[in-house]
């Protein structure tokens, strides 16, 4: 007797979302560690240092905006201690007004805000909008587009001149019929505040979360997952470094242990496990991804 074709249909379809959804389950499930690392910022500034805002000078009022926005960025960031410190631009690196800098305001950086400018332009354009009776109609608009552009000098904390950094950010203002002063604050406001984000995104080192996959099929692979499983990375290591004496031919030991040299800081060990698991297994695309990433996209 034939049967159910509504039951046939139904058992099909559950066989197909089985095997649509298998793939993302065998990879959630699969081994793996995760960390925190930190990526450097374009600016070299460490991850710990302490820095000290000390004067703004600039052309226009939102000079102070840049620096509370800038100082407040870099603070949230969590990865700086950074202090403002401009104090109506009283500070200087000569003789007494050093020394007390130096005593009133430690710092392993010094910045200051040699320069601070801002400019802007008018635009007109035809927009859509709805009169009092709720009838949309075509009426002329007015903007402001800003541009503020900052110059940061660097000095160590000896007062010895490090490095200039250069930004830039954009504003706008609303779309109106008539412009008014506080719809161009608007546009500068906002073109200050993008170029403190700027300026921050280039000196602030970043915390970065990361999780990779494990090979599994490394020896000994268990007694070192237990361990990182307990965050013992160091015992984890031990373990595998171990097992890699009797087994130098396993290109899932040394990128096990490539991997968890990364996680544990010790990048140039990483970069020597995986580089061996690529020489050993040249095949495998997630040892060469890695050995990738850990020697040209992390420091």
């Amino acid at each position: 007797m034939p049967g159910d074709p509504s039951r046939e249909g139904a058992r099909r379809r559950a066989f197909l979302i089985a095997l649509l959804f298998a793939p993302a389950t065998l990879v959630a499930a699969a081994p793996h560690i995760s960390f925190t690392r930190v990526v450097s910022p374009p600016y070299g500034f460490a991850p710990g240092q302490s820095i000290a805002v000390i004067y703004a000078i600039g052309d226009n009022a939102n000079v102070s905006l840049f620096v509370d926005d800038f100082v407040d960025v870099v603070d949230r960031a969590g990865t700086l201690r950074i202090e403002n410190a401009v104090e109506n631009n009283r500070h200087s690196f000569e003789g007494a007004d050093y020394r007390r800098l130096r005593r009133d305001h430690p710092a392993d950086r010094y910045l200051g805000v040699s320069a601070f400018t801002c400019s802007g332009s008018e635009h007109r354009g035809t927009g859509s909008e709805r009169d009092a009776l709720g009838q949309r109609i075509q009426r002329q608009h007015v903007w402001l587009d800003a541009t503020c552009e900052a110059r940061i000098e660097v000095r160590d904390g000896r007062g010895q001149h490090l490095m200039t950094v250069s930004v830039r950010g954009e504003g706008t203002s609303p779309r109106v019929a008539s412009l008014a002063p506080e719809d161009r604050d608007v546009a500068y406001a906002q073109a200050a505040r993008y170029a403190a984000f700027n300026a921050a995104e280039l000196m602030t080192p970043r915390l970065v979360r990361e999780t990779i996959e494990l090979d599994p099929s490394a020896p000994a692979f268990e007694e070192g997952m237990s361990m990182i499983d307990s965050d013992r990375l160091a015992d984890a290591r031990a373990i595998w470094e171990v097992e890699l004496r009797r087994n130098r031919s396993s290109a899932a030991l040394n990128y096990d242990l490539g991997v968890l040299c990364e996680a544990a800081g010790d990048v140039s060990a990483a970069r020597k496990y995986l580089a061996a698991a690529v020489r050993l297994a040249p095949q495998d695309p997630r040892y060469r991804q890695e050995m990738k990433r850990a020697g040209a996209g992390r420091p």
